[in-house]
């Protein structure tokens, strides 16, 4: 059976990450890697024996590439989305999906015109603790819930914000600690607690120079009629592991990291299970690859039977209308109602 050819546009930092996805996933094969700096594809199509370009339209001639993933800055993963679905690829991008909705939209329409796939990563969702954590909670264990809470108290250095202009930039990045570090945890939360009705919060730029958030607070309610809360910064030093906190009528659970989880159910011992995993709280080329790998492995496999890939477009929507409404909150200081 013929593997499933993949194209990664963009070599920067996450470039591992995709590059462990596809190499890690047995039905899948890289093809081609894009940069405009000839130097960066390069380096990465000689080391694993690839094709290279410095522009995506010549690469989206080769027709041994089925899926195109998009590491790019956030604010120009629409141009480039589009015209890989038009040239007849799939398409799994890097979070934010976009910086705005009606780029998003676009996206969307071009998926369904073109009838090719289009999904978002969201690689904390694959973990076999938030699967677990999932279905425990969909399967009543919780009881009813309270409260959902995600902390994503992370720093990044002067230097990280100055190694590429596009970074804490509206244009380009979409926003700051919420649209670009702590965007993974707040899916998270509503991959556990469901969609948000309405939120209130606060963002600044207190320690950073830098023309987007450094810190935020958010306080959400769930349509479920459950309350929850966000904390989101890169601007503490040093950075602490993420965490999120699920509290039910009949238990507690913790996620700290990406796969320590405790268990705290009422009638039961408390347990703890799984181990700590680096997560990029003061480094962002620390970041755990497992979910990467796991994420594509669906893909393919998605792709090979004729089904829909996990985190279509829009479902990867959501975490950007939240963040949009956060910051609308934060903007115009009163409650923000869903869907924007």
């Amino acid at each position: 059976m013929k593997k499933v050819g993949f194209a990664i546009v963009g070599c920067g930092n996450i470039v591992a990450n995709h590059l462990s996805g596809i190499l890690g996933t047995p039905e899948a094969e890289l093809i081609a890697v894009v940069d405009i700096v000839e130097a960066k594809a390069k380096a990465v199509a000689e080391k694993h024996k690839v094709k290279y370009y410095t522009d995506i339209k010549d690469m989206l001639r080769n027709k041994d590439v089925d899926v195109v993933t998009i590491c790019l800055p956030s604010g120009i993963h629409m141009e480039n989305s589009i015209l890989a679905m038009e040239a007849g690829k799939h398409v799994i991008s890097e979070k934010p999906l976009e910086v705005n909705l009606e780029k998003i939209d676009k996206m969307i329409e071009a998926s369904k015109r073109t009838k090719k796939h289009l999904a978002g990563i969201f690689q904390s969702r694959f973990y076999e603790s938030s699967l677990i954590i999932r279905k425990s909670i969909q399967d009543g264990k919780l009881g009813k819930l309270v409260l959902g809470d995600a902390y994503n108290k992370w720093y990044r250095s002067p230097e990280y914000y100055a190694s590429a202009g596009w970074r804490a930039t509206w244009d380009l990045d979409g926003g700051g600690a919420l649209m670009n570090q702590a965007i993974h945890a707040l899916d998270l939360l509503m991959f556990f607690m469901g969609e948000v009705e309405a939120v209130t919060a606060y963002c600044e730029t207190i320690i950073h120079k830098i023309p987007v958030e450094d810190t935020a607070i958010a306080i959400l309610k769930f349509k479920n009629g459950a309350l929850g809360t966000i904390e989101a910064t890169t601007s503490i030093n040093p950075g602490e592991e993420r965490k999120l906190e699920i509290h039910g009528s009949k238990g507690t659970i913790i996620l700290n990291g990406f796969q320590d989880v405790t268990w705290k159910m009422v009638g039961q011992p408390e347990k703890k299970e799984g181990a700590a995993v680096a997560g990029g709280a003061s480094d962002p080329l620390a970041v755990y690859h497992g979910g990467h790998l796991a994420q594509f492995k669906a893909f393919t496999r998605a792709l090979l039977a004729g089904e829909v890939p996990p985190v279509p477009a829009s479902e990867a929507r959501k975490a950007v209308e939240l963040i949009l409404a956060i910051y609308k909150s934060s903007r115009e200081k009163k409650e923000i109602r869903l869907p924007l």
